[in-house]
């Protein structure tokens, strides 16, 4: 019997030395815890990382909202998504303004009629300072008769300090000048 009570006094002794320990290290990571969490950036400051300029470009007063062009007047063409940002290096030092917008076709031939494509590359941005662009990017757009379909995004990047005033489109020998407003 003494061998058992013996025993027993001997393991619990054991385990209640182990579960001392064992608080000591839990004590530690706590006292540690808060402290690795003060010197972790904070998610609000991550989420107000730097966020491009925007500005607001319209078409402007007294221009129309559909621009026809072609020689019998079939292609019905609306200027969407007027967008502008500044670009900009690293330490915040502008490198122009990159201008996007897309192209709503609606064919005004009647069924039976021919397909009408609205190639971008003929489109010219004029700019403040008397300089026409041509696209750094863009996407054509086509479509059957009395139907319409909207291209993806077309992208003149401009350079610092200037800002576009017109946007001229061309297609089948006619030309149309949409002047732009830009604040």
């Amino acid at each position: 019997m003494k061998k058992i009570f013996m025993s027993i006094a001997v393991l619990s002794g054991i385990i209640l030395l182990n579960s001392c320990k064992g608080k000591e290290k839990t004590e530690e990571t706590t006292v540690e815890s808060p402290v690795s969490t003060e010197t972790a950036m904070p998610p609000a400051e991550v989420a107000t990382s730097v966020e491009p300029k925007s500005y607001v470009i319209s078409i402007a007063a007294g221009t129309p909202e559909t621009i026809l062009l072609g020689k019998n007047k079939e292609a019905s063409i609306k200027i969407k998504n007027l967008k502008a940002i500044d670009l900009s290096d690293p330490d915040g030092k502008s490198l122009g303004i990159q201008l996007s917008y897309q192209i709503e076709l609606t064919n005004r031939n009647p069924i039976g009629g021919g397909y009408i494509d609205i190639d971008p590359t003929k489109f010219r941005l004029e700019l403040d300072n008397g300089t026409k662009l041509s696209h750094d990017d863009y996407d054509s757009v086509g479509t059957d008769a009395e139907s319409t379909k909207t291209s993806k995004d077309c992208i003149f990047k401009l350079p610092a300090g200037t800002k576009p005033v017109a946007l001229n489109l061309f297609h089948d020998d006619t030309r149309v000048s949409v002047k732009l407003e830009m604040k």
